[in-house]
């Protein structure tokens, strides 16, 4: 692999884990392996990508060392393990997961099923507006279900806590009716997630960044590992438009900070072509293989911002 490539390869990792992502918001996916009670290893169908962390929306079932947490595992085993179901991908979580709404092959949302017969949480913290869940959750706890069955069941955020574990954080952006004036003033930009920006733009650049001069190491690019931590999203304005691809924790993808990109960036356009698509990310990587200058637009703190890097 020579140089010039691996300068492009690191600038396009952020958008080249799109060409592993996926072109519609819903699909059809294998259930390969059950990690916990509420997480699972999916497999697309007719997809050559690798097999991905799926985490169920809404739902927090008991972690490892409570009680229920094998029965737990096992129930979501039985109920759609090594079958076929729909996921509906709404965000990545914190650990790098897709947060998905998942139905069985009998149409049955999963995550109703497991606070509805007792073994999961209907999580508050992250999932707010799953006022279905709620209802269910209360149901079970009046009926004594599954953990409720235990006199005081300890809350898998309260047990993480006492373990000094990573806590599981995520937020699902509300979809909003379409208002019928916008203020031009306005400006919303949201750092991670399924970033909304409305408003005019100024611009802003930053001076030329000198690839040549980066110190870059033998450091291993590994594009699954990537994929997992930084998949992107579409970026859309206030009506819906796409604006960009916004990619999570850019600061951690090798040399992303010596290029000039910074976490909440969204990625708007490279050498003029507009990124609004996971579609676009290959057809465009092939078409500047062999530029040696390079001008990125991102959107910053609600500015357009751009970049330009030399190449070797």
């Amino acid at each position: 692999m020579n140089k010039s490539f691996i300068y492009i390869f690191i600038i396009f990792s952020m958008i080249l884990l799109c060409n592993f992502s996926f072109s519609a918001e819903t699909y059809k996916c294998i259930v390969k392996d059950i990690k916990e009670g509420d997480t699972f290893v999916a497999e697309i169908n007719g997809e050559n990508v690798p097999t991905i962390n799926i985490r169920l929306y809404g739902v927090d079932s008991p972690d490892e060392g409570q009680n229920f947490h094998e029965e737990g595992k096992q129930f979501l085993k039985e109920l759609i393990g090594g079958k076929e179901v729909t996921v509906e991908v709404l965000t990545t979580d914190n650990l790098g997961y897709r947060v998905c709404k998942v139905e069985t092959e009998t149409g049955d949302d999963v995550s109703e099923v497991l606070v509805k017969e007792g073994y999961a949480w209907w999580d508050e913290e992250n999932a707010k507006e799953a006022l279905n869940l709620k209802k269910l959750c209360a149901e079970a706890i009046r009926e004594k279900k599954g953990l409720w069955s235990d006199t005081t069941p300890l809350g898998p955020w309260d047990y993480r806590k006492s373990k000094g574990l990573p806590q599981i954080t995520y937020k699902v952006d509300k979809k909003e009716e379409p208002k019928e004036e916008i203020k031009e003033d306005k400006k919303i930009l949201k750092a991670k997630g399924n970033e909304v920006y409305t408003g005019t733009f100024s611009s802003a650049n930053v001076p030329y960044i000198d690839a040549s001069k980066i110190n870059f190491n033998e450091t291993k690019i590994d594009p699954n590992q990537l994929l997992m931590k930084h998949t992107p999203t579409v970026a859309r304005d206030e009506s819906g438009k796409p604006i960009g691809l916004a990619v999570p924790n850019i600061n951690q993808i090798p040399y992303a900070n010596a290029l000039g990109f910074q976490d909440g960036d969204i990625i708007a356009s490279v050498n003029g072509f507009p990124i609004t698509d996971f579609s676009q990310a290959m057809p465009l990587y092939e078409k500047l293989k062999g530029v040696k200058e390079l001008n990125v637009q991102v959107i910053r703190g609600g500015k357009p911002v751009n970049i330009p890097i030399r190449l070797p």
